[in-house]
C-alpha cells in the first residue's frame, strides 16, 4: 500500500469517489454537506493498492500550529485490513515532517474513537452533530 499526495486529476477524482462511496452511499449525507470549498485548496490523500485507491482523507491549517485531518473514508471492503491505519499514519508524518505543527486534531464520528485513540488522539470537549451523525473532538499532540 502506498499513500500518495493527490497532484492529477485522477487522485482527486478517486478521493471524491471513495467519500461519495462511504458518506453518502453509506451514511447518508447530503452532497452538499460532503463536497466543500476546502477540497481545491488543502492538501489531499490516497492510499492506493496497487492502482485501487481504497482510501482518502486530507488536511486542513487551522490556527497557527493546529492542522486538522478530515474527511478520511475508507472503502467498505478495504476496513479492517491496516488501511486507515497506515492512511492516518502517513497523514500525520506528512503534518510533522512538512510543517511546524504543535497540534493536530480531527472531529471524530463516535464509532471511530477507538481507532484515533490507539493512534494517540485524545477526546475533547462535548458531542455534536455533523451532518446529522455524532461526532467529537479529538487531538494528538505527540
Amino acid at each position: 500500500m502506498k499513500t500518495i499526495l493527490a497532484e492529477k486529476q485522477a487522485h482527486f477524482i478517486d478521493a471524491l469517489t471513495i467519500r461519495t462511496l462511504v458518506f453518502i452511499g453509506e451514511q447518508d449525507v447530503p452532497v452538499w454537506e460532503e463536497i466543500d470549498d476546502y477540497d481545491r485548496f488543502v492538501p489531499l490523500f490516497v492510499i492506493y493498492e496497487g492502482n485501487r485507491a481504497l482510501g482518502t482523507a486530507r488536511i486542513i491549517p487551522k490556527e497557527k500550529g493546529i492542522y486538522k485531518i478530515g474527511r478520511v473514508a475508507i472503502r467498505q471492503e478495504a476496513r479492517s485490513r491496516g488501511v486507515g491505519k497506515k492512511l492516518m499514519q502517513d497523514v500525520m508524518n506528512y503534518i510533522k515532517k512538512e510543517t511546524m505543527a504543535k497540534e493536530i486534531c480531527l472531529d471524530a464520528q463516535l464509532t471511530a474513537v477507538p481507532f484515533y485513540e490507539k493512534l494517540g488522539f485524545n477526546v475533547y470537549g462535548e458531542v455534536f452533530q455533523d451532518a446529522g451523525i455524532d461526532h467529537i473532538s479529538m487531538s494528538y499532540k505527540g
